[in-house]
């Protein structure tokens, strides 16, 4: 699995076999082909495991935290959290670069979901708290700030700043805010 993430780091899904990740780690193909039944098989492993070291970053973030009272806040707290967990994870970046792996394929997506669930919940908290423009569509604000995390990571990845990129997620819940609120 380690050595999938490795790979991935300079190469997409259609450019990397099965023996070439047997090579890479240092054990036979059929070593590989007993552990994995399939080159698909292999890359859900790979990024299973890498959404598993990010969801371990991100708990350890998470819990000795101070969470604000005003659920906006916790939205970006929450945000910048899982920001800084991302960055601080290097396998992470399967999770969020353009792997080429099929549309069929594409391991990282429930991940994803995952998060967005996360992201409504606290719009839908906000919402009930009129912390936010009371027009706000929950779930497609949750799409797209999840989306705009997702294109900020892969930028991170392919070598932006991170601190420039936290400055960015910073700002991603005011584009919920009241229209009143942004004018002023």
């Amino acid at each position: 699995m380690h050595a999938t993430q490795s790979l991935l780091r300079d190469h997409d899904y259609s450019q990397i076999t099965v023996e070439e990740v047997a090579r890479h780690s240092g054990v036979a193909l059929r070593t590989a082909f007993h552990h994995f039944e399939s080159k698909r098989e292999l890359f859900r492993a790979a990024i299973d495991d890498a959404a598993g070291v990010l969801i371990d970053a991100m708990d350890q973030r998470y819990r000795g935290t101070h969470w604000p009272p005003e659920p906006l806040l916790q939205l970006s707290l929450f945000l910048r959290l899982s920001a800084e967990a991302i960055y601080a994870t290097p396998s992470a970046h399967v999770l969020f670069r353009d792997l080429g792996v099929p549309r069929s394929d594409s391991f990282a997506l429930r991940w994803h979901d995952t998060f967005e669930q996360a992201v409504a919940q606290l719009l839908s908290t906000s919402a009930d708290a009129t912390a936010i423009d009371p027009e706000t569509d929950i779930a497609a604000a949750a799409q797209a700030i999840t989306g705009a995390m997702r294109g900020i990571h892969a930028a991170v990845f392919d070598g932006a700043d991170p601190a420039q990129a936290l400055r960015i997620v910073a700002r991603l819940h005011l584009t919920v805010l009241p229209r009143q609120e942004l004018e002023a």
